[in-house]
């Protein structure tokens, strides 16, 4: 196997895990209690704007990682 195989295995596995994590995290703040909802949980749409500033987020980190390929 060479270097740029065993770069997107290790790349694949650490999104899975990291994608896993969110999913974890996302759906744990999904079941907390809110003090003005009396009827239990509820699904909230997510505003397009905090969708927005997270895949803006998200590609920032792919540029870094993606320059950090550039500097070795």
């Amino acid at each position: 196997m060479n270097t740029q195989q065993k770069s997107i295995m290790v790349g694949s596995i650490l999104g899975a895990l990291l994608g896993a994590a969110a999913g974890y995290l996302f759906s744990r703040g999904l079941e907390m209690p809110r003090p003005e909802q009396d009827k239990g949980f509820s699904l909230r749409s997510i505003p397009p704007g905090q969708l927005v500033a997270v895949f803006i987020a998200i590609m920032g980190v792919l540029r870094g990682i993606a320059e950090l390929g550039e500097e070795v």
